[in-house]
């Protein structure tokens, strides 16, 4: 069963709203508390989040793992600033649950790291939620340190 890893099309819009309800199910398992913030409850937001790839000029690319011609996972990232370094930032990563385990998850952050490269960029940077022990664990087996220097804001501007 080969992986491929490729920039999503809008034809996975599909693809992206079911893994996007299967993410918001995994973390709702995990604390059915909603965080300050939490705006993936209703399909709207979703779709609304699934089609940040898709505008005229996207907010973030995605990504897509698939295998045997089916999505099993995405990434989605957008360039920005660490510090004072160049980065490429993962907004989301999502392997599902029946591909966990195989590899996907560690091939999209590879492919991650050589799109840092790729634009000149020294350092991947993303957030992981600190109830999300399973994520925490996958993301230092791939050599990441935490790096609790800083506290993530959120202002609604709305």
């Amino acid at each position: 069963m080969s992986l491929i890893i490729r920039p999503a099309r809008p034809t996975d819009r599909a693809a992206l709203l079911g893994m996007l309800q299967e993410f918001s199910d995994y973390l709702q398992a995990i604390d059915p508390e909603p965080s300050p913030g939490d705006e993936w409850a209703g399909l709207a937001e979703k779709e609304r989040c699934v089609a940040l790839s898709f505008e005229a000029e996207p907010v973030v690319s995605t990504l897509i793992a698939e295998r045997e011609g089916r999505p099993v996972g995405y990434l989605a990232w957008h360039m920005g600033v660490f510090e004072i370094y160049k980065a490429l930032y993962v907004a989301g990563l999502f392997v599902s649950e029946a591909a966990r385990g195989q590899g996907v998850g560690h091939a999209l952050m590879k492919e991650a790291g050589n799109l840092a490269t790729a634009r000149g960029a020294s350092h991947v940077t993303w957030v992981v939620w600190r109830k999300n022990p399973a994520a925490i664990r996958f993301y230092q087996q791939l050599g990441a340190e935490f790096y609790d220097h800083n506290v993530q804001m959120i202002w609604s501007v709305k």
